[in-house]
């Protein structure tokens, strides 16, 4: 059997007591037909039985411990400062990639030279219901205005980007523990860079009832508040002051529907006071770089 080509590929997987998972999550990657230059296991300050059960991937993998818990955002940063690759895939410690992720992606990008990264569609799986298909309908490229709404997110599982544009924005903003994808695409669609996504798609997204920061309804409403706030410049840009009642109204009403009465009362208020996102007569969407920019 021929050995798989390897790519210029550094596959970031931050890690934080999910020993149940991460084989899978692992093996996905190990699994490509497109073999990554290397896996970097960012090792969240973990518990020490979770961090032993890291052991027998140090053959095959990158394994850095952090002395003390950063969260998801500072814990991807310290695998992009240590990454050697031109290209950067990142993949959460309870997700699993399909076979052709990196082959398909990569290819995609070569025959798109203009694009700084690439997303796809996902397979959210359940415990107690049917697969779901996301991200089949994302719009490419991704816009600024686009990425100011709640209606678009990066599918992070999926994100193959390059190397120096990640680090050309910094990276996460760790003062995010959560949000920090949002943030992040604000960030990247403001600077001008290119998104683009595939419609087929290339990862399972775990969704299984466990400990998840969309689980948290409050604590990532006030995330999105505190994103809002730091991006207000930008939303009274694109939409107005009426831009930033919006954002605040539909985070409200997405991160109350658990709340017994709360989400009842939000979803009246939100018809009986109907905003769109309408961007502002003139307003022009950030210069994206041209092909011949594209090292």
């Amino acid at each position: 059997m021929p050995t798989p080509a390897t790519s210029d590929v550094s596959v970031i997987i931050p890690y934080y007591n999910r020993e149940q998972y991460i084989d899978e999550a692992i093996q996905s990657v190990l699994a490509q037909t497109l073999h990554p230059l290397e896996v970097i296991i960012v090792n969240d300050c973990s518990r020490e039985v979770s961090r032993r059960y890291l052991d027998r991937y140090a053959g095959v993998c990158t394994i850095v411990d952090l002395p003390v818990n950063v969260g998801l955002a500072a814990a991807r940063n310290e695998g992009i400062y240590r990454a050697r690759g031109r290209w950067i895939a990142f993949l959460d410690d309870d997700d699993i990639w399909l076979p052709e992720k990196l082959a398909v992606q990569m290819r995609y990008m070569e025959e798109n030279p203009a694009c700084d990264a690439v997303q796809s569609a996902v397979w959210a799986f359940f415990m107690h219901r049917p697969d779901e298909l996301w991200g089949f309908d994302r719009p490419s490229p991704l816009t600024l205005a686009q990425a100011l709404t709640r209606e678009y997110s990066m599918l992070q599982p999926t994100m193959l980007i390059r190397a120096d544009v990640v680090r050309a924005l910094g990276g996460y903003d760790s003062r995010f523990r959560r949000a920090q994808d949002y943030e992040f695409m604000i960030r990247f669609a403001a600077a001008g860079y290119r998104m683009e996504s595939i419609r087929e798609p290339l990862a399972r997204a775990r969704r299984q009832g466990h400990d998840c920061a969309t689980k948290h309804n409050w604590s990532m409403f006030l995330a999105h508040l505190r994103l809002c706030r730091k991006h207000r410049a930008l939303y009274y840009r694109v939409y107005g002051g009426r831009g930033i009642v919006k954002y605040i109204l539909v985070n409200l009403e997405i991160h109350s529907r658990r709340v017994r009465h709360v989400g009842g009362a939000m979803r009246l208020l939100v018809r009986l006071i109907p905003m769109k996102w309408q961007v502002r007569p003139d307003y022009e969407e950030p210069v994206q770089r041209e092909v011949s920019s594209v090292a």
